[in-house]
């Protein structure tokens, strides 16, 4: 018994004028002189499943019972008259207990930690030990007495229920972290950061690449996969931290573990593989000679399982000192991917939906814009912050005959793929029925109809502003958008006066238009509410700040355009912000 924990209660134990008379009998045994009423206790101290032990000034053993030579692994009579610490050489802990014990008269209660010599399991074991001090009737020391309990199985459960506790703590922590983001990055950085270090040296994440391998096949083939986050511990050597970045296309062969696991959707672990097997580890001859300089003893792969379908791997390695991976280990690194896979795979699908969404509109955006003459125009497009939708959000000019030019803002309610597609059906049907020649005010209405007639399952805002620097003027109306800003030559913004109209899709139709004048030199912003609403926040306290905006007509239009976004904009905006800019010369 060693290594004792000392605690500060006072723990009762036999009345010192008993263990004095039971020293005495100890003395007494030999000779059959001890009287019966002692013998009667030892009786019962022999009877008892406390180990029970009475020491001398010296520690020397003048009592003890069969359950504390059953601990000690030692007969009865190879204890009496020998000091504690020549009996029991790994007791030197314990004997300082006594020794204090002797000294100070305060009784304490400590916890041993050990291995019983006659256990073939040679297991770890916990004891419970009360020492105190012996008296005479004078108050003269006579020794210490000690009964000790073992508590092995209570501390078991007790560690395996923190064991537990912290467990549920850990996977509750990776379902935040790891499900608390849309970003795909984001989310597989999480998972890394919380393997690395607490469970391994080294971690990344690899997952099915919509460009590479879209689906795990059904044997194992070659995969090319996307490396999404890295992550190794402070000790590791450089240039080798980390082995690969984050973004890259690995491919990895048919006989390789990662081509099992996507296939198997089980883990597999290999503690210090042999050579032939770490070949098989790596794609390439260069990633093998880092692998091995990384001495990298143990890796295990889990797949990533969302929806009973793999969405990708993890592989976690451990270096020089770190041990093997145990089955406790794979199991509790089992229940940890797979809580963190959930999320992982949500973000993967918003993440191929968020790109697919921004590439169609930014591909629809590109399109030439060639303005009618007398017209130049400028344009920007700020799409949502990471973890928000892509919306529905375009800009258009058309030029028309007689030197006329039509600009077109508009915002499809909505986000996502969805959106962006029924943005381009808008976007499109404006510009055919312009080339008619409609009115804007017909205009709106022709589209509303079609629109409605085509069952579009989304409507649309959106501004219509046709310029005629020729006559001078520009005639503006809106579906449901936001007003135009106009800035003439020598006056203040303000904000277009427009009867506003139901946005498009609805079918209401009851559309109006207004006539301004255009005086040469003056400049038109256009734009979509991302720009001007907040949540929780008047929308009129938007327009009003975008109408203080210390603009003039003679502004060049990018730089009008970049003071609106670092003036209004917000920093991680849920909505897009567009902006389309014109000025007559």
């Amino acid at each position: 018994m060693t290594h004792p924990r000392v605690s500060g209660r006072s723990t009762p134990g036999l009345p010192s004028e008993t263990l004095r008379e039971l020293s005495e009998a100890a003395r007494l045994a030999a000779t059959g002189q001890a009287p019966a009423e002692l013998w009667a206790a030892r009786r019962f101290l022999e009877g008892t499943q406390a180990a029970i032990a009475v020491l001398d000034t010296e520690l020397r053993y003048l009592y003890l019972n069969e359950a504390l030579a059953d601990v000690n692994g030692l007969p009865v009579q190879e204890h009496l008259g020998r000091p504690m610490p020549e009996v029991i050489p790994g007791s030197g802990a314990s004997a300082e207990v006594a020794r204090e014990v002797l000294r100070t008269g305060r009784p304490q209660t400590v916890v041993f930690d050990g291995r019983v010599p006659v256990d073939p399991a040679d297991v770890q074991r916990w004891w419970l030990g009360a020492f105190h001090r012996l008296a005479g009737d004078n108050g003269e020391i006579l020794g210490v007495a000690a009964v000790v309990m073992e508590v092995t199985e209570g501390i078991r459960q007790r560690e395996s229920l923190r064991r537990a506790q912290a467990r549920l703590e850990l996977l509750e922590e990776t379902a935040a972290r790891v499900g608390g983001t849309l970003d795909a990055a984001d989310a597989c950085r999480a998972l890394t950061d919380l393997l690395v270090p607490r469970f391994a040296d080294y971690a990344v994440v690899d997952v099915l690449d919509p460009e590479g391998t879209r689906r795990a096949p059904a044997t194992p083939v070659p995969v090319r996969l996307r490396r999404m986050a890295v992550a190794a511990a402070p000790g590791m050597p450089e240039p080798l931290a980390p082995v690969t970045r984050s973004g890259e296309v690995i491919f990895h062969q048919a006989t390789s573990s990662m081509a099992r696991v996507l296939t198997g959707h089980k883990p597999v672990v290999l503690n210090r593989p042999d050579d032939d097997t770490v070949r098989l580890l790596a794609p390439t001859r260069r990633r093998l000679e880092r692998y091995r300089a990384l001495e990298l003893h143990s890796v295990a792969y889990l797949p990533l399982m969302a929806g009973g379908e793999p969405v990708g791997a993890v592989i976690v390695g451990r270096r020089a000192d770190s041990p093997e991976f145990t089955q406790d280990d794979v199991e509790l690194l089992e229940q940890l991917t797979s809580r963190a896979a959930t999320g992982i795979g949500h973000a993967l699908r918003y993440t191929h939906e968020h790109e697919t969404a921004l590439e169609m509109q930014r591909a629809f955006l590109a399109t030439p814009h060639i303005p009618g003459p007398g017209v130049e125009i400028a344009s920007r497009y700020l799409p949502a912050g990471r973890g928000a939708e892509v919306g529905g959000d375009w800009y258009d000019a058309v030029a028309l005959p007689c030197g006329r030019t039509l600009l077109v803002v508009g915002d499809v309610m909505g986000h996502g793929v969805r959106a962006a597609a029924a943005m381009s059906e808008y976007r499109s049907l404006l510009r055919a029925l312009a080339l008619q020649g409609l009115a804007p005010d017909r205009l709106l209405a022709e589209a509303d109809r079609t629109a409605h007639a085509l069952d579009l399952d989304r409507v649309a805002t959106c501004v219509l502003a046709l310029l005629d620097p020729a006559a001078g003027h520009v005639v503006l109306a809106t579906a449901g958008h936001v007003p135009p800003l106009l800035v003439r030559p020598g006056t203040a913004p303000e904000l277009a006066d427009l009867p506003v109209g139901p946005p498009l899709g609805t079918g209401f139709g009851g559309y109006d238009s207004r006539l301004c004048p255009l005086p040469p030199g003056t400049l038109l912003l256009a734009y979509t509410d991302g720009l001007v609403e907040r949540r929780g926040e008047d929308i009129d306290i938007g327009l009003a700040a975008l109408a203080a905006m210390p603009i003039t007509a003679a502004h060049a239009l990018p730089d009008v355009l970049n003071a609106v976004l670092d003036r209004l904009a917000p920093a991680g905006s849920e909505d897009d912000v567009t902006l389309l800019a014109a000025r007559t010369l």
